[in-house]
């Protein structure tokens, strides 16, 4: 015969895994809830930060932009030259240095084309960290991308291309 059993009359054992039963499950759930809102908000986070950096790199291009202008300007006063396709970076040794030591921007540009005078950029290269940043003059337009390596291989010294 069945009789109606209480809490109370309950052996020790099975009130003691009841009552500890929800707190470590209540636990994990709340852990794993937590860690749910956290991983959702990475990518969101990281977006915004690439978002940051590429606007730096812009205003570094931007600062790139007008003192290559003023080099320009100098050296056509003087009757210097301001494009070399010789040189690193497009420009003369002499207004590479005075355009990196003026700007004091942590990355490097290359002058692609210039007027037909050689004076007046017309396109430039700038690239810093993972950002590289093209500059037209005509429609005057900046634009930012991010470098993102998929595949890097290295040759050997065989002189083979590298197998895939």
């Amino acid at each position: 015969m069945m009789t109606n059993m209480n809490r109370t009359d309950l052996p020790q054992e099975h009130k003691k895994n009841t009552a500890a039963s929800p707190w470590p499950l209540r636990a994990v759930t709340l852990l794993i809830i937590l860690l749910t809102i956290l991983l959702a908000g990475i990518p969101p986070a990281l977006t915004l930060m690439r978002r940051a950096d590429a606007q730096v790199a812009l205003g570094n291009a931007k600062t790139i932009r007008l003192a290559l202008q003023l080099a320009s300007r100098e050296a056509y006063g003087a009757s210097l030259p301001f494009w070399s396709a010789t040189d690193t970076g497009g420009v003369t040794k002499k207004v590479r240095n005075r355009v990196l030591t003026d700007t004091k921007t942590p990355g490097d540009f290359w002058v692609l084309q210039t007027d037909s005078a050689g004076y007046e950029v017309l396109r430039f290269l700038y690239h810093e960290g993972d950002f590289t940043v093209l500059y037209q003059k005509e429609p005057q337009s900046y634009q930012v991308f991010y470098n993102q390596t998929y595949i890097k291989t290295q040759a050997s010294g065989t002189g083979r291309e590298p197998s895939w």
